[in-house]
């Protein structure tokens, strides 16, 4: 086995909950990996008290490698923690983590380090580059992370700023706030710390074959909970607040034209009303291109303007569809169920044009 008396330079976390199955197998083929490729890295392993064991078959192998470490937490308690706890610890100057159920192929570690070598602060195993894929997921678990993919993208242009697999320096962490909630971490750095350089490195992500996935709807509720403290570090709060100004104004402009057309122009009400939303629309996307996004009006205007009206009637669906779930299926009142299908649609709306409407033609 390769190792020199000085510290090891990668440290790699990763936290485990009932993986017996798998952790062995994983510990055994880095550690291989290590040797071959004369890296001097450490593995933490973070387990939560697993009900299987696992803690149990890391410490056994712990006599087997020098530098193989575990901490052992009373109780179940996230992974996003759990990687921070193994970061505390850390020796090396380079930090990584990677999931426990070998959905993360360990052969990408050497030509992820050597990315940092070349100049990289932060190296992401990247699914969604080119030579990236997925294999083993159902349609609906690739379509949740496309979507969390999505909403990720008004704060990085990361290709796949989900990934649980990346390598970052650690004195990119120095003095740096990091707290996240749920699993994705990754995201939380790529918005949190302080690095100059990220370069995604394509890999085979592979489902798990043994143990059961961990993830449920509370992490659901976690992701979204830290995109809106995402909002408020990069100060993207400030933008969404002049959207709904914006989106206030244009409501009480589409009452109006909808008045003057059927009150006082006798035009039949359904032909009024396309006009006045058309015109509200209009109005829209004029003052959140200047106002909001601090855009300049050019001659992609008309193209920008397709894409607002688009994203528009996709958040007319998600209110309509959101009201009446919230009606049919909970029994709530129908006027608060518009306020927070209103509040959905709004996001939705926000999100959308901020990441693929107003980019660029920046004043």
């Amino acid at each position: 086995m390769y190792y020199s008396k000085n510290l090891p330079e990668l440290s790699i976390v990763i936290p485990t909950y009932n993986e017996k199955e798998n952790i062995v197998t994983l510990i055994d083929k880095l550690f291989s990996i290590f040797s071959l490729n004369r890296i001097k890295g450490e593995i933490i392993i973070v387990d939560d008290n697993s009900p299987d064991g696992t803690g149990l078959l890391v410490e056994r192998l712990r006599k087997k490698y020098r530098y193989l470490k575990i901490i052992h937490r009373k109780e179940k308690m996230g992974l996003s923690s759990a990687i921070l706890a193994g970061f505390k610890i850390a020796k090396g100057n380079i930090l990584g983590a990677m999931d426990a159920d070998m959905s993360h192929p360990p052969e990408a570690i050497p030509i992820m380090l050597n990315e940092i070598k070349n100049g990289a602060d932060f190296v992401i195993g990247s699914r969604y580059i080119k030579g990236g894929k997925i294999i083993g997921w159902p349609f609906y678990r690739k379509l949740i992370s496309k979507g969390a993919t999505f909403l990720a993208k008004i704060f990085t242009k990361v290709r796949d700023p989900m990934s649980g697999f990346f390598l970052i320096k650690s004195k990119c962490l120095e003095g740096r706030n990091i707290n996240p909630k749920g699993f994705k971490i990754c995201l939380e750095l790529l918005v949190k710390a302080n690095y100059k350089s990220v370069k995604e490195v394509p890999i085979t992500f592979t489902d798990r074959q043994l143990g059961k996935s961990k993830l449920n709807l509370k992490e659901y509720y976690y992701y979204l909970s830290n995109l809106g403290s995402y909002m408020l570090y990069k100060k993207i709060i400030k933008k969404f607040v002049k959207f709904c100004i914006v989106g206030a104004f244009g409501t009480l402009l589409n009452i109006a034209v909808l008045y003057v057309l059927t009150e006082k122009l006798y035009i039949f009400y359904m032909i009024s009303a396309v006009f006045a939303f058309v015109v509200a629309l209009t109005s829209n996307f004029i003052l959140n291109k200047i106002w909001t996004f601090g855009e300049k009006l050019s001659e992609r205007t008309l193209y920008k303007y397709s894409k607002f009206f688009i994203i528009s009637i996709l958040a007319l669906f998600v209110n309509l569809i959101v009201l009446y779930i919230l009606v049919e299926y909970f029994q709530i009142w129908y006027i608060f169920s518009q306020v927070l299908a209103i509040l959905i649609s709004s996001i939705v709306n926000f999100f959308g044009n901020a990441i693929w409407t107003f980019k660029g033609d920046k004043k």
